[in-house]
Order: C-alpha cells, then structure tokens, then sequence
C-alpha cells in the first residue's frame, strides 16, 4: 500500500525524471555516474576516457532500448545488448591509446545510431522514419535549451547572491551548476521526450503542426536556394580550374565538406516537401546527389594536394571520408533511382565513422603512419635514414642537419608525441649507442633522445618550434682595454610589433675614429667607419652561449661577450640584454642592448 502511493507521488512530483527512469532505467543511471563522477574528479587522461566510456555506453543503451521497443524483443535481448555493448566500450576506451581510437568518432557513429536503431527493419518507411527523427532531435534540442536556461538562472542566481550578500555556496559552484544541468538535466530530459511511436506516419495533421511548418520553411526558401547558389559556384570553379589549368586551392576542402554535409542535412529535411515544396526543392530532391559528385572530385583533387604536401593528417582523414560519404550515396541514388532509403544517408555515414574511429586503418591510426612516413623522407633525403636505420650523429657534426625542414620535422614528432606514438619510430633506433626506446626510459626522456638524434633543439619543446629566449645581466664585467680602444655604449636596437620589421641603422661620433656606422641585419652587428674598416660580431654566437649557461634555468647573469672579426678593426661586444624567439633554424630578434670596445688593428 505504501509502494504505490509513493510511486504516484514520484510520477506527479518530477513526471519527466520518472518516464525517463521508467523506460531508460540504465541509461539514465550512466548518465547519473557520468555526472557523479565528473563533480568528484579531475580533467586527466584517465578521468578523461572514463567519461568518454560512459558516454558512449548511454549512447548505445538508449539505442539499444529503442531496438527492442520498435522490434518488441524479448527483456533478456535488451540486457544482453547492453551487456555486450558496454563491455566492448569499456575495451575499447581502455585500449584507447594502444589501438588509437577516436572517442569523437566513435561518439559520433553511435549517436547517429540512436536515430537509426528505430528503425532497422525490413520494411520501414522513409515516412516514419522521418516523422520518429523529427520528434526526436525536436526534443533533443529543446532539451539542450530547457538545461541551458536553467545552468543560466542558477548562475545568475548564485552570482547575485554573491554580490548582493556575499554568499558564496561552494568554490566550484557555477561548475558544478553547469555540470548538472549539461551531463544530467539534459539527457534525462532527452529521453523523457524521446517518441514512444516509431510508426506514425506523416498525416496532413503531421504537416500542420508549427514545427514541420517551420522546417518546411527553412528548407524551401533558405537551404535549397542557398545550396544550388553555393552548386552553380563550385561548377564554375571547376570549369576555372579545367580553363587555367590549375590545382584546386588547398582550403577548398574544407567548403566542400560543409557544402556536403549541409547539404545532406537539407536532404533529410526536405523529404516531406519533396514534391509540394516547389521547383527547386523538387529539382534539388531529384538531382543533387548527382550534382554533389563533381564537388567531390575536387575535394579529392584538393585534399590530396594537401596530403602530397604535408602528409596525412585527422583533418584530411576525415574530409576524405565525407567524401567517400557522398561518392556512396550518389552511386545508390543511381543504383536506385527514386526508391532511395533516407536511413542510408546517416547509415553509411555511421558505418564509416565507425570503421574509422580505431585500429591501423582508422583516422588517428592512419595519419600516424602517414607522419611517419613523411619524416622517413625528410631524413632519408638528409642522409640521416639510411636502410631504415637512423645514421648516428658525430661529435661536432652540423648543428642542425635537417636545415629549413626542422620545423616540419618537430612538427610530426610533436604530433607523434602527443598520440603516444613515438614507439613506431623504435625500429629506426634499434642498435644505437642511446637507443631513445631502449628500456627503463620514462616517456620524456624517450622525446628528448628522439630530438636530439633528430638534430633538433630538445628545449624548443612546443609544436610550432618556437622557443622565447631572454638574458639580463645583473652582475659587472671586467675587459682588458687594448691600446687606443674606444667603449661606445650603450647601443641598443629594438624591432617592436608582432611581426618583425628591419632594424634601423644607427650611426655614433667616436672621437679618434670618427663617424661609426652600426648595422644589425640578418643576426650580424656590423661596425663600420666611413674610411671603410669595419668589424662584424656574430649574435648568434650569444644565443648559443645562453643555452649553454641552461637557460631558462641559468643563475648566470654576466654579460655576453663576443669577439669581432673585420678588416681595419677590432672589438668586442658586451651584450647586457638580449631578447628574441628561437625557430629552427633560425632566430629573431627583439632587442640588444650592448657596450662595444673598438679599436683599430694592427
């Protein structure tokens, strides 16, 4: 007696949150440990694939409820699936870097199948499917909103009482604020709205209702228009490009993948004004899968422009794959004709976000080997590969081997690195004196023995190869004073803004020599008189000798000397400030501040 008086308390006091636990009961429950466990834990790696676990594990719990509802399985096929599922995403996630899974991938393929495991039979209908879509990610995105609103009420709330009263809950209150409300208020709302009919067909009822209106709308007089626009477009480029007889821009991949995607979304969308919609929604509908294939062939031409140039990337990977994407649904749109299944256009998308997310042939797995490959020619075309073997380095051999390819060569190990994928470059090191992947090594000493033997600067950590160097001197220094030596001092040159400019020459009255020219011009200080002598120091002799005190660590602040060599004149350079950003190969400079002792030779 008391059970069901508390259940229909439940039911009338929080009617959302108990359909959802009524109907989803483990799925709400993920998203619940999600929420938990994400309010007590840290952002790290481990706490990172955890989440993603458990959100992927919703993902296919509630598709999986949905499969059995539509197709009236028994109970026990429901916990089987779920069973199965989460432990294979469990695997998954826990393998995530020894088998390079993609969770974005992998997300996305199963949130696409929550749309489509409705609908698996044989003998669906484009109509129904449709029509359980709509209502679906109708109340998917009004239950983004609905958490939205209320992450943004209690944070003005809690932001008010704190200025108003100087109450202040908790430290982490607004995180926590917006982590209820996105991991849990949203997907239970999500599920309590999900459609309970998966065949209802679209009436006459169903096309008045305001939403289907206002799609219909959108579609007819913004997306479809638009669409051909952007087509007629792209057609003229390509006969452009036939006429100049040119490569397609690198950049053009990136509109060709929204131009698809879009377009495939309008598609969807379309579908029941397919015919009423008017003569672009039927001439679009009928034709522009077809019409999509000749800006597919351009995004090959490009992307593959981009992949001869720098290797395989994620980025790339995926616009090949949207590519693939649309050349399929085109050759079933021919294939088929006008009896074309709407499940297939998210369908063959999620098989292949699927077949991409992990494994040696998938996104990350794929580009890895093609970075690898990229930096095997790089060196090879040094000398530094020789048989799949790195050559090892010489005492006092050049300082950088690899020339204007450094930045290109740190970049993939960068990339590497942060994959955790520097072990597939363990073969090229096998036998080496300081075998980088030789056991016991901790992770970054495994990168930096990588750098070096690369000829790579191991302090120049970052991926772009940039290194900000500086060097103050707080100490005195002592110079012997040749015969008629003359000191002029300070000099200092200063190249300000982001991007740099030349130096401006400056020119100093030295009594005994008489007009001095100073010059600072591709990292060389020249001083030259107007008789013609002169001598020149080497700045990059100082950066060198900052490096070689340990910076950034350096506790010695004495001034940087540097010897002259010229023709009439000698000198040294006492530098007390330098500052400028190091990438390899080179440097620039920001600022020099320097004392110079001159004097004529003998």
């Amino acid at each position: 007696m008391v059970e069901r008086p508390f259940r229909s308390w439940w039911r009338s006091r929080i009617p959302d949150l108990s359909v959802a636990v009524t109907r989803f009961p483990l799925a709400v429950a993920i998203v619940g440990l999600l929420t938990l466990y994400k309010l007590l834990h840290d952002n790290g790696d481990f706490e990172q694939r955890v989440m993603g676990a458990l959100a992927a594990s919703f993902l296919f719990v509630v598709a999986s409820d949905l499969y059995v509802e539509s197709q009236r399985r028994a109970l026990s096929t429901r916990v089987v699936l779920w069973v199965l599922g989460i432990l294979v995403i469990a695997l998954l996630f826990w393998l995530q870097w020894d088998i390079w899974l993609s969770p974005p991938l992998l997300l996305g393929a199963l949130l696409i199948l929550v749309g489509l495991s409705g609908h698996l039979g044989r003998k669906e209908s484009n109509a129904t499917f449709w029509l359980f879509n709509h209502r679906l990610w109708l109340g998917a995105m009004l239950a983004l909103a609905g958490a939205a609103l209320l992450g943004a009420g209690l944070y003005i709330i809690h932001e008010t009482l704190q200025l108003l009263f100087g109450i202040s809950l908790w430290s982490h209150t607004d995180e926590y604020i917006w982590t209820v409300c996105l991991s849990f208020v949203a997907p239970v709302s999500f599920l309590a709205f999900a459609p309970r009919s998966f065949t209802d067909p679209i009436t006459e009822r169903e096309e008045g209702d305001f939403t289907m209106r206002a799609v219909a709308a959108l579609v007819k007089f913004v997306l479809v228009p638009l669409l051909l626009v952007y087509t007629a477009i792209l057609y003229a480029y390509a006969i452009k490009i036939v006429f100049a007889w040119e490569l397609p821009k690198g950049t053009l991949g990136s509109m060709v993948v929204g131009y698809l995607l879009v377009g495939a979304a309008t598609l969807l969308l379309g579908y029941p004004v397919r015919e009423t919609g008017g003569v672009l929604v039927r001439l679009f509908w009928r034709y522009w899968v077809w019409l999509a294939a000749l800006p597919v062939v351009l995004l090959f031409i490009a992307v593959s422009r981009r992949i001869g140039d720098y290797g395989l990337t994620e980025d790339r990977y995926l616009m090949v794959l949207v590519g693939v994407w649309a050349l399929i649904l085109a050759v079933i749109r021919v294939l088929r004709g006008g009896d074309f299944d709407l499940r297939l256009v998210p369908g063959v998308l999620a098989l292949l976000f699927l077949a991409a997310s992990f494994g040696p042939g998938g996104m990350i797995g794929f580009s890895i080997m093609s970075q690898k490959a990229e930096l095997a020619s790089l060196l090879t075309a040094k000398g530094m590969l020789v048989d799949g073997k790195i050559v090892a380095r010489q005492e006092g051999g050049e300082e950088n081997p690899l020339g204007r390819d450094a930045g290109r060569a740190r970049t993939i190990e960068w990339y590497l690195n942060t994959h955790r994928a520097l072990a597939v470059l363990a073969p090229w090191f096998e036998g080496l004196p300081n075998d980088p992947f030789a056991p016991g090594k901790k992770p970054e000493e495994t990168a930096r023995d990588v750098l070096v033997a690369l000829g790579l600067r191991p302090d120049v950590g970052n991926q772009p190869g940039v290194a900000y160097f500086t060097h103050y001197s707080d100490v005195p220094a002592v110079v012997a004073l040749p015969k008629d030596a003359h000191v002029v001092g300070p000099v200092v040159f200063q190249s300000g803004g982001p991007v740099p400019v030349p130096i401006p020459p400056q020119t100093v009255a030295v009594e005994g020599l008489g007009t001095v020219h100073l010059e600072l011009a591709d990292n060389l200080l020249t001083a030259r008189l107007e008789t013609g002598e002169l001598v020149t120091f080497d700045i990059r002799d100082a950066v060198k000798e900052i490096y070689q005190r340990g910076w950034p660590l350096t506790e010695d602040h004495r001034p940087l000397e540097i010897k002259g060599s010229g023709t009439g004149l000698t000198g040294t350079a006492l530098i007390d400030n330098l500052n400028g950003s190091y990438k390899e190969p080179q440097f620039e400079l920001s600022l020099v501040r320097l004392w110079l002792v001159l004097g004529r030779a003998e």
